[in-house]
């Protein structure tokens, strides 16, 4: 008993071979029953055997895996009519029953299909190597070098150019010469119009073997998106052709619009007003500077409560000289604001506003003026602005007193428990700061030394809260910097626990510093 394979699709489609041996392993090496001169088959990528019962089917780790009736297996039984697929190649498998004739010859059809009997005899002259897929009389030399070479598939002829020489034979691996069908040779019409020769469908279909076509499909995407442009006609070219120009100049768009400079951009209006909320923009002449303002730059701020207040003008200023910087509300002079410092990008400036120079429900202006600017167009630059509002306590100057010496003294004892919480720092600098504000509502001959005791504990504990958040920021750069973002991150959080308020400008800089350090990762 043996069987009969028939190749359904592929190179060599119609052609047929009988075994009849027990076992025929099929690949691309000499080794093989069945040699297939494909790059899509294993050297050796199957192997059919009988195992008593009827033939069976096993793969032998081939690349492209050995395919039954559409379903990738590793074994199965066989069964009459199944088709075998080795890569762009496809079988027809049928048992054949009786003795195949031992000495059965090839047998040369005019389409160039021939049947070839491997039988038991012949493969003993081929020292058990079958040649399947060769013509018979091939010699050694000419069988090397077909092993060597990959698949060649033989070009289509749709119609010879005016210039073109006469076709020569065309010879394939693994079958016989052969010369093209005369009809694919006959020269068309002269007359013929170009333009009314279609492009697609089953013309293509025409110069596409199956090999190539199941190349195409291994190759992924691109293999696909080439199959399907090669099968397109004319108009779907020409569709998908104008999608892909829309397309481009939508990527374009949005490239352009990401590289375009920062002044380009749209920004936010200037702002005008004063809040509790920082400002997010900058002021003044020099690099990094939000809004250009060679001279001053003024704001508003209102202030509604129906008794007195102080207020508090928080800001901070970079590249200022001594006696360079005024500041006014109202019309009534403050003062100018202090000069660079080592820390200047981290120095917080608080101007105290007393209540007799603010006006209740109505628009009090704060006016910065550079007072070399002009003719000069020094650099100088403010931001981080933002009004803190306090209300006076209606008490008399004894009660006024007594509520500072009271702040004061709670505030001491937070400051002697300042390394037992880590919020205690910063409640004894919230108590020695209400402390001074308070005494600030009394005249001068009024405040007493207390007064003085306040201030200087205040800004102490305003150090410690300086070097507390540089030490935070710091450790949180070097976490980051060594791969450890979830640590940076939670020490960032950290600032909060210490800084509950915005009345100091960690929390502000923590969030700079946050900010800052994502980008790096973009």
């Amino acid at each position: 008993m043996g069987f009969q394979l028939v190749i359904a699709e592929g190179k060599e489609a119609g052609r047929e071979f009988l075994f009849d041996q027990a076992s025929v392993v099929i690949g691309r090496t000499p080794e093989c029953d069945v040699i297939l001169y494909d790059a899509g088959v294993s050297r050796r990528h199957a192997r059919i055997f009988d195992e008593g019962a009827g033939f069976h089917i096993e793969d032998l780790g081939s690349s492209n895996g050995t395919v039954v009736n559409g379903t990738k297996v590793a074994k199965q039984a066989l069964k009459e009519g199944d088709s075998i697929t080795l890569g762009p190649v496809k079988f027809t498998f049928t048992a054949v029953v009786g003795e195949v004739p031992a000495d059965a010859a090839p047998e040369e059809e005019e389409s160039g299909q021939h049947t070839r009997v491997v039988n038991a005899s012949e493969l003993k002259r081929s020292r058990n190597k079958g040649v399947a897929m060769l013509p018979k009389d091939v010699n050694t030399g000419e069988r090397e070098k077909i092993e060597r070479r990959s698949t060649q598939m033989m070009p289509v002829i749709s119609g010879p150019r005016p210039s073109a020489p006469k076709p020569p034979r065309i010879s394939r691996p693994g079958g016989p010469a052969l010369r093209p069908d005369p009809s694919a040779l006959e020269v068309a019409d002269s007359s013929t119009d170009l333009n009314k020769v279609q492009v697609g469908g089953a013309a293509k279909e025409a110069r596409l073997s199956a090999a190539e076509r199941a190349r195409l499909k291994r190759g992924g995407a691109a293999g696909a998106a080439k199959l399907f442009w090669l099968d397109a006609s004319l108009p779907k070219r020409i569709a998908v052709a104008g999608s892909g120009g829309l397309f481009a100049l939508l990527v374009l768009a949005l490239f352009l619009q990401a590289v375009l400079p920062q002044e380009v951009k749209k920004k936010k209006p200037e702002a005008m007003e004063l809040g509790e909320e920082p400002t997010d923009q900058s002021y003044g002449v020099g690099e990094g500077v939000t809004w250009e303002r060679v001279d001053q730059k003024e704001f508003d701020f209102q202030v509604k409560s129906p008794v007195d207040v102080m207020v508090v003008l928080h800001y901070q200023c970079a590249e200022i000289s001594e006696g360079e910087l005024s500041v006014s509300v109202n019309g009534v002079d403050m003062g100018f604001a202090p000069p660079d410092t080592l820390a200047v990008n981290e120095r917080s400036i608080e101007l105290l506003i007393p209540s007799k120079h603010i006006k209740r429900n109505a628009v009090n202006t704060v006016v910065f003026d550079n007072t070399r600017n002009p003719p000069e167009k020094d650099p100088w630059r403010i931001w981080n602005l933002w009004v803190e509002v306090t209300v006076l306590p209606e008490k008399d100057v004894a009660g006024l007193k007594a509520d500072a010496n009271e702040k004061y003294r709670r505030g001491e004892q937070k400051w002697e428990q300042r390394d037992i919480g880590s919020a205690n720092r910063w409640e004894a600098y919230k108590a020695f700061r209400e402390a001074w504000l308070t005494f600030e509502a009394l005249d001068p001959d009024d405040r007493g030394p207390v007064y003085q005791l306040s201030r200087d504990k205040m800004n102490e504990a305003r150090r410690e809260l300086d070097n507390q958040c540089n030490k935070l920021l710091l450790q949180a750069r070097a976490e980051f910097q060594m791969g450890k973002y979830e640590d940076a991150s939670k020490t960032l959080d950290w600032v909060e626990k210490f800084f509950p308020t915005k009345a100091h400008p960690c929390q502000y800089r923590a969030l700079a510093e946050r900010v800052e350090l994502a980008s790096t990762l973009e």
